[in-house]
């Protein structure tokens, strides 16, 4: 084969959504942790202790928003991937209207049983009652604004975006974290928690501000003009798609009551700071972590909807190495300066250290070896989903949050004190990865998942696919062309077919070349597929020039250079003609008949 097919365009893609992705889960879960860090430095240990124990409320009231939110933007992109658009925008409007309706419950549960929730949570503590209180009401009160804000943000990537969800995220964290230093600095300590939790929505209120071009944007690819009756069709998808992420938030919530309860129940008052610290270090990874991680839910399920199994390992592969290797580097950090982190959360080593057997840094030291290992899991539970396998991540998420973290924690936190919580994490992390592998290989053993390797990737007969990339030169036109009809001719056995489907590739080809790129058009590739379809050869040609609709009729007035004066010849020959703009490239689709 003169040409191989290789990941220019996609690793370009890549780096372009990478940035604003990670920008993105950066606020985002610097948001959570600025929670911790502003009020352990500005209202104390106790009041730090306090937010660590309404932790579970936080993430029982973010379920609806992130199952739902990672829903629309898998299910989203794989319509938009498969050119449904009508069905893309019924779901951007379904997950809209049922992460604002699932969060309205939560008012009502913060208003009626928000001091006894308080109550139950603080356990022995019962001085931190009030600021649990104060707290959990508040987040509860503004659950419908965050449901709204994460389903936005997580559904734009999918609709070549990917800047603006990041947008909502800084403006909103920006203005979050402004406002509760300003509450915790100006307000009495008695009432300062209402303002940390209320700068949360307040954030999000002016976060909303960066959609406003998305809504008068002419160039997105959801319709927003396609009526919302009929939406709910989509509803059992978008569900499926995101009951893995609903269930990881909804099993957080299990999660940490369980900690909380034998935190207040077996730790005494000098190690509870210690392991309201520990409590955040998820999101510690998070931030740095999380926002590589985000990308294959948008990028890998539109790839799938186009069946671009190269470029899905090629993404899964970078992915997989940047976070990893980003956690590498936070553990090294972790284990060298333990004493960092007391620092960042303001809490005082030394009297965590008067009158205690148990080092605080080795416990810190500990607790940092299950980083990798955490890593590695977030990694395949976010990836299996992206192809619409949930069940590995389903698994994953209940035994390490629902099964064995809780029970291996609860247990070493009563014999072991907060030594116990460091030893159980590790344990729960690496019980998890072991058992998501197992799940895997068994299950492709038994023939229950299809595909290749852990990625579970369908095995494709290169006999029916050819894939390409080629240079964007005029001179490499004849050889790609010669090519792709020598190859058509091979899969489907129709000289005429082959023949058409050559001159529309050309012509497609050569006007990329020639329009397409403002400048050094020769460093870029154009992607080429050539498969068989039911009834016909389907190319498909990818490039990353400058977006242009080749299906369109050129307007009056429009430029000439553009006018693409071939292009009566492909719609002639082509039984299909459809143009996407998928993650900022220009996809062109041609279906030519064989036996006509």
């Amino acid at each position: 084969m003169a040409y191989q097919r290789n990941d220019k365009i996609i690793v370009r893609k890549f780096y372009q959504y990478l940035i604003p992705t990670v920008l993105m889960i950066l606020a985002m879960q610097f948001g959570s942790l600025a929670d911790a860090i502003v009020i352990g430095n500005f209202l104390g240990d106790g009041a730090l202790s306090a937010t660590s124990l309404a932790l579970p409320a936080v993430f029982l009231v973010e379920v609806p928003a992130m199952m739902i939110g990672a829903g629309a933007s898998i299910v989203g992109a794989n319509f938009i991937g498969k050119r449904m658009i009508k069905e893309a925008s019924q779901t951007f409007k379904l997950a809209m209207f049922l992460s604002f309706v699932m969060s309205l419950p939560f008012i009502l549960i913060g208003i009626f049983a928000g001091d006894a929730i308080a109550g139950f949570f603080a356990g022995q503590f019962t001085d931190l009652t009030p600021m649990i209180a104060q707290y959990v009401k508040v987040y509860a009160f503004q659950a419908p604004i965050l449901g709204v804000g994460i389903t936005l943000a997580y559904f734009l990537p999918s609709d070549n975006n990917p800047n603006l969800g990041a947008a909502f995220f800084v403006v909103s964290n920006v203005v979050h974290i402004g406002t509760e230093i300003l509450f915790c600095v100006l307000l009495d300590k008695s009432v300062a928690m209402w303002g940390a939790a209320g700068s949360t929505g307040i954030g999000m209120v002016a976060g909303c501000i960066v959609f406003i071009p998305y809504i008068k944007s002419k160039k997105r690819v959801i319709d927003l003009k396609v009526p919302f009756k009929g939406s709910f069709a989509q509803a059992g998808s978008l569900f499926k798609s995101g009951s893995a992420s609903g269930a990881l938030t909804a099993l957080s919530f299990v999660y940490y009551l369980i900690l909380n309860i034998a935190a207040t129940n077996y730790l005494g008052a000098n190690e509870m700071p210690l392991f309201a610290m520990l409590s955040n270090f998820s999101f510690v990874i998070d931030i740095f972590v999380l926002g590589i991680l985000q990308i294959m839910p948008s990028v890998i399920s539109s790839l799938f909807g186009e069946k671009d199994y190269y470029g899905i390992r090629s993404v899964c592969r970078r992915v997989f190495f940047l976070s990893m290797g980003v956690t590498a580097v936070l553990t090294a950090i972790s284990m060298i300066w333990p004493g960092l982190f007391f620092n960042i959360f303001g809490v005082d080593l030394a009297s965590i250290s008067q009158g205690s057997t148990i080092d605080p840094l080795l416990v810190v030291r500990i607790y940092c070896c299950s980083f990798l290992i955490y890593t590695a899991n977030r990694y395949l539970v976010t990836y299996y989903p992206s192809i619409f396998h949930n069940a590995p991540a389903l698994l994953g998420n209940s035994i390490r949050i629902g099964l064995i973290g809780p029970l291996a924690i609860f247990f070493l936190l009563r014999s072991m004190g907060v030594m116990g919580n460091a030893v159980g994490v590790i344990i729960m992390e690496g019980g998890t990865l072991v058992a998501i592998v197992a799940f895997v290989l068994i299950g492709k053993k038994l023939g229950k998942f299809d595909g290749k390797g852990l990625l579970l990737l369908p095995a494709v007969r290169k006999e029916e696919l050819i894939e390409l990339s080629v240079p964007a030169k005029r001179e490499e036109i004849s050889k790609i062309v010669e090519e792709l009809q020598g190859k058509a001719l091979e899969i489907g056995g129709d000289e005429k077919a082959a023949g058409m489907l050559a001159v529309a590739s050309e012509e497609i080809i050569s006007n990329t070349i020639q329009y397409g790129y403002k400048r050094n058009a020769a460093s870029h590739y154009i992607d080429v597929s050539l498969s068989k379809a039911e009834g016909g050869l389907l190319v498909r040609i990818r490039d990353d020039g400058i977006a242009f609709d080749p299906t369109s009729q050129l307007k009056e007035g429009e430029d000439e250079e553009m006018s693409f004066r071939g292009i009566e010849v492909v719609r002639k020959v082509a039984t299909e003609f459809k143009y996407l703009r998928l993650l900022n490239t220009n996809n062109t689709i041609m279906e030519i008949a064989i036996g006509k």
